[in-house]
């Protein structure tokens, strides 16, 4: 099934109780000053910030993720994308929760350093931040109560992850979880890796995707403002050509970009992060299935014309050039 996207929704989530920098709650507001045509245009819909609690520690980031989640099942999301920006990866509890309400057969690109699927007594910090695929995939120590959906193993594909605490990697090989290592997407091609990885999960190709990107899956020496860096990790391209491949199946349906901070680094880094996840968001928007493609372009035709418009647009191949502007 082709996803046609008619609009972006916009949520920001300013969370930060999932570890220790505050600086994490201020990236929906540094990103709306990155991406302020989109929503003065109103290419984008602003649906506000998910309220963060008056309290810290890892409670209050639970009950964060379960706001996010109730905010998110209560979007009417069928003919929407919905982009998030955070916030600390922590969200993306709430996050995948509210989406699997829409989609239960939803397939989560987790792109990131770290896997996130430790348990309170495996986890070396103590972070939640570290602790949200976990509880996703069932895991019970800890887990929040109000979690009611599930994720499989085989709805889950890791790219980037590279700095794993043993709890991780045994819970990834006893799940035979899908995993694409910077080190693969260097000696492969990382685009058919990740075809690859699809069509193990869905081989029916039906699935709608979510992406979840910390930008802590980049190499440590490419970004400053972000506060858990990683060295041998993926470049701007690798990332920017995972998107690219998944947004080119038409089924991503979300996508969440966290743990920038702006109040690490130079301002003029925390600038050009934010606009970059600013690009990734807006390319990943800009889905359209062939049936929409043809609709919206005939409608820009008189009647006579739209004969020939039919038979013209079943010889071309899909372009995301097609569409006439304005549609």
């Amino acid at each position: 099934m082709l996803l046609a996207m008619k609009e972006t929704l916009f949520l920001g989530v300013p969370f930060n109780a999932g570890q220790g920098q505050r600086g994490t709650a201020q990236a929906p507001a540094f990103f709306r000053q990155q991406a302020h045509d989109l929503f003065e245009l109103g290419h984008w819909q602003d649906l506000g910030d998910i309220p963060a609690p008056p309290f810290r520690g890892r409670q209050a980031a639970i009950m964060h993720a379960q706001a996010l989640s109730d905010a998110i099942q209560k979007l009417d999301l069928s003919s929407s994308f919905l982009a998030l920006v955070g916030g600390d990866h922590g969200q993306g509890l709430g996050t995948v929760h509210g989406m699997l309400h829409h989609h239960p057969d939803l397939i989560v690109v987790w792109i990131d350093a770290h896997a996130d699927a430790n348990v309170p007594s495996s986890s070396p910090s103590g972070n939640m931040h570290g602790m949200p695929i976990s509880w996703l995939l069932g895991a019970q120590e800890g887990a929040p109560w109000w979690l009611r959906k599930k994720l499989r193993p085989r709805q889950l594909l890791y790219v980037g992850a590279r700095d794993l605490d043993p709890y991780e990697r045994m819970l990834i090989e006893e799940l035979d979880i899908g995993l694409i290592t910077p080190a693969a997407a260097r000696s492969s091609h990382l685009s058919s890796l990740i075809k690859r990885e699809l069509a193990r999960l869905d081989p029916g190709g039906q699935a709608p995707i979510h992406i979840s990107l910390d930008v802590d899956a980049l190499d440590a020496e490419l970004v400053t403002s972000t506060g858990t860096r990683v060295g041998r990790g993926l470049s701007f391209e690798q990332i920017e050509e995972t998107l690219q491949t998944l947004r080119d199946t038409r089924k991503v349906v979300s996508a969440e970009i966290v743990e920038i901070n702006p109040e690490l680094g130079s301002l003029a880094e925390a600038t050009k992060l934010t606009s970059w996840a600013r690009d990734m968001l807006m390319m990943l928007g800009k889905q359209r299935s062939r049936e929409h493609a043809e609709l919206a372009y005939e409608s820009n035709l008189l009647p006579q014309q739209k004969h020939l418009a039919r038979r013209l647009i079943s010889h071309m191949p899909y372009q995301p050039g097609l569409l006439p502007s304005g549609s």
